[in-house]
């Protein structure tokens, strides 16, 4: 097992994390900022880091670390335009041939060089590699300083893979082609573009100060519309428009159609959809400072909302009620354009809120002297990262360290919907949050901003998340799938399909694993800490951080190690006991079947008796009934009918006989008539001898019928008494 985590253990010894950390370290801006970033990628084995320093790219195979000649080998990617702004993230796009480098003052797309060679490294392995680059957007930013650009993402709906979508602080979503960078194709407006007077690019505007800016984006799954002709009939091909949910920083929600048709003058009437009415209502609603969002690839769609002060929020995006639909069309601010002359009408949807969590972002201590919890009121921005293995997990990055959230419901609620079992909902569950690395650990600790997540999957047998912290330092961290999920583990034997089923199973509500698993499950964790280096720590916060972690071991482990405790030994005592009484009626059971077979073979012998019995008796009937049918005085319908067979016998007899005695006297006749004629032929010269012997043929024939004729009437003469 050594062997397979090898690459786990020595990433930070690598040349490639040693350049960076030389490089990067030094700078002392970077680690002021709240906001985390994206900085790291991992595509299958090959893991892809941005050089803040020297602004360039930064390639490693992790299946190298095996290979002591090929350990510290790695690749650099040069820009030929190199980005002039600071950078906050790098996406691929779904083919991995374009890489957007992004941050909040413009953006550039990297085109990936061609693989080719022995390992398919990019151009055949050289150390370093130029890559065309090309701005997006380059004269709208260059205009207008005070627009910062918020997020960028891949179009979904994109045939060649070349469009990017910008959301920016003056409410815009913009659509680019790759082809001409610098004209937009599609722009949608989320609200008010024009800019306050005070706007500048170092102070932020009032608009944005009251939540009146969009934050953040993610793209749902496509919608159909059915296009409209002059005659109002829908067309037999559908028009597919991609919905990006946009949340500002109020906590509303909007839904933008977006299309990379030639002709998009259709879609833009379209519109947007929303604010989103959400379910149940709050007066907050929910939140008035969100900063993410983000869409589970579930159906129906799940919508994640982030909030600075670390809430989460999970929605079910679904079709709204009479009443619901009532109620938003009269709290909507931003109204859709009517599209009936193009399109069939867009079904309202409404945002029904599960669950809200909220994250932990500084660990939570008490105070040594007054034993009371220390509030901390530290906010900041949450980067929401979905899990490209797990539909049903995404991790959260920000100035504090980085969490998983699991969701187990949602598989629950693809079943409901797909199955339209309206009658039986699926339990409530709560989802599962993890912290897995703190770089905050105190309210006076410094930030220490996560620089970029990655998931790395088939190096072992876990999938490993990948954290690049402040420092360039590299934290892996298992992510255990059995965690979450039904598995077989050691309380869950394999299953036997010959085995029989207990019937006590059919009477608990869950399996007693299932019980022992939501007893173990922690609700709090202790995460690993990876803050400043230079942070110097008073004697007090580490007695602090050791009772925190001390009591959540009690807490989360012990305790609840304990209860599972007593409830096992409860099972087996009540097991034990059914067991036992089990055995008790087994052999009762036993005692009762020796009975029941015994009283089966005295039954069996006398009902063989009795068959013998009811046999002889039978015989006996018969021979009584044979006896006095003979002696009864008068016929019965069979013999008067046997009798009248007999009496037609008879006459047909007397015909044959006169026609043998006829035939005699005509065999004498030819006698005389032959002995007569001496001198003649033998044969008649009117029958040949073939003719001669088919007659004898035929009247020995008939001569043997009438014999068998007489036998049978006589011996039904006898039989009849006649």
């Amino acid at each position: 097992m050594a062997g397979v985590d090898n690459w786990r253990t020595c990433l930070n010894d690598l040349k490639i994390f040693k350049q960076l950390r030389e490089n990067n370290c030094t700078d002392s801006n970077q680690k002021k900022k709240l906001h985390s970033k994206s900085l790291l990628q991992v595509l299958d084995s090959d893991l892809y880091v941005w050089d803040t320093y020297d602004a360039q790219l930064l390639n490693y195979n992790l299946k190298n670390s095996d290979s002591s000649e090929k350990k510290n080998r790695f690749q650099t990617l040069l820009c030929t335009d190199p980005p002039r702004f600071d950078v906050d993230g790098i996406e691929f796009n779904h083919c991995k041939s374009f890489l957007a480098i992004w941050g909040s003052s413009g953006v550039m797309v990297m085109e990936m060089p061609q693989r080719w060679g022995k390992y398919s490294e990019f151009e055949g392995g050289k150390p370093t590699v130029t890559c065309k680059t090309t701005g997006v957007a380059e004269h709208y930013f260059t205009s207008h300083k005070s627009v910062h650009l918020l997020q960028v993402a891949w179009h979904p709906g994109s045939e060649t893979d070349s469009h990017l979508t910008l959301l920016t602080s003056d409410n815009l979503l913009s659509t680019y082609d790759l082809n001409e960078p610098d004209v937009p194709i599609h722009v949608v407006k989320l609200g008010d573009a024009a800019q306050d007077l005070t706007d500048s690019p170092t102070k932020p505007s009032y608009r944005a100060a009251l939540g009146d800016v969009a934050a953040s984006l993610d793209f749902g799954p496509p919608v159909e519309l059915r296009r409209k002709n002059r005659r109002h009939s829908t067309l037999a091909t559908p028009d597919v428009v991609w919905p990006a949910y946009i949340v500002f920083g109020n906590g509303d929600v909007v839904i933008a159609y977006t299309d990379l048709s030639p002709d998009p003058s259709g879609i833009q009437k379209l519109g947007l959809q929303g604010p989103l009415v959400m379910y149940p209502p709050a007066e907050d609603n929910y939140g008035v400072d969100a900063c993410s969002v983000a869409v589970l690839g579930s159906s129906p769609p799940v919508l994640v909302i982030g909030t600075r002060d670390g809430k989460l929020h999970h929605c079910l995006v679904m079709q709204s009620s009479l009443e619901d639909t009532t109620l938003q069309s009269e709290s909507q601010s931003v109204v859709s354009t009517d599209t009936s002359v193009l399109y069939d009408a867009l079904d309202d949807v409404s945002l029904y809120v599960y669950e809200s969590v909220e994250l932990e972002l500084s660990l939570t201590t008490s105070c040594l002297s007054t034993d009371e919890f220390v509030e901390d009121t530290f906010t900041c921005p949450i980067r929401i990262i979905k899990d490209p293995i797990a539909p049903d997990r995404y991790h959260c990055s920000h100035a504090a360290g980085v969490h998983t959230v699991v969701l187990p419901w949602i598989q629950e609620y693809n079943k409901f919907f797909s199955e339209n079992q309206h009658d039986c909902v699926p339990e409530q569950e709560d989802c599962i949050v993890e912290h897995l690395i703190c770089t905050k650990p105190l309210p006076s600790s410094p930030v220490a901003p996560v620089h970029g997540l990655g998931l790395v999957k088939g190096l072992s047998v876990e999938p490993y998340l990948l954290t690049l912290t402040s420092d360039y330092e590299v934290v892996s961290l298992p992510l255990c799938p059995s965690r979450y999920r039904d598995s077989s583990g050691p309380l869950q034997s394999d299953d036997d399909p010959t085995a029989i089923e207990s019937p006590l199973r059919k009477f608990s509500k869950e399996p007693f694993d299932v019980y022992i698993k939501k007893i173990l499950q922690r609700n709090v964790t202790n995460p690993k800490l990876k803050f400043d280096k230079k942070t110097e720590i008073s004697q007090q916060e580490c007695f602090q951080l050791l009772t925190r972690t001390t009591q959540v071991f009690r807490e989360e482990y012990l305790q609840k190690q304990e209860h599972a405790h007593q409830e096992i030994q409860k099972r087996m005592r009540v097991l034990r006991n059914l067991r036992t009484q089990q055995e008790e009626d087994l052999r009762n059971l036993e005692e009762a079947r020796n009975r029941v077979r015994d009283t089966a073979e005295n039954l069996a012998t006398k009902y063989s008796d009795c068959q013998d019995r009811q046999e002889e008796i039978l015989q006996r009937i018969e021979e009584v009934m044979r006896r006095l049918q003979e002696r009864m005085p008068s016929m019965s319908e069979a013999e008067r009918g046997m009798k009248r067979d007999l009496e037609a016998m008879e006459e047909k007899l007397e015909v044959y006989k006169r026609s043998v005695k006829q035939l005699k006297i005509k065999q004498d006749y030819q006698k005389r008539e032959i002995s007569q004629t001496p001198n003649r032929m033998v044969s008649s010269p009117s029958l040949k001898s073939g003719q001669l012997k088919q007659l004898r043929e035929v009247l020995q024939q008939e001569g043997d019928d009438l014999g068998n004729l007489l036998k049978r009437v006589n011996s039904l003469k006898l039989e009849a008494g006649v």
